[in-house]
């Protein structure tokens, strides 16, 4: 399973549905790599339609001023303001 964040019972699951959580693609923190999948070669793991994983989703969601809590599973995010 991938990360994924919720925020007023709607689930965010791309970087492209956390971009307009957040207030747009810029304010997406990446990772340095992404850590868990080893996409084929030629795909950019960037692309705003695939999952989080190679998004700081804590990094993110602090730079645009939410408080994020991962309860129980590290990779669902609990999100408020």
């Amino acid at each position: 399973m991938c990360n994924s964040v919720t925020y007023e019972g709607r689930i965010y699951n791309t970087p492209g549905e956390l971009a307009e959580l957040v207030g747009g693609v810029d304010r997406l923190v990446w990772q340095s790599f992404n850590p868990f999948t080893p996409w084929p070669a030629g795909k950019d793991w960037h692309a705003l339609d695939l999952c989080l994983c190679p998004v700081n989703v804590e990094a993110t969601l602090t730079s645009a001023g939410f408080t994020a809590t991962n309860d129980g599973d590290p990779m669902e995010w609990q999100v408020q303001r």
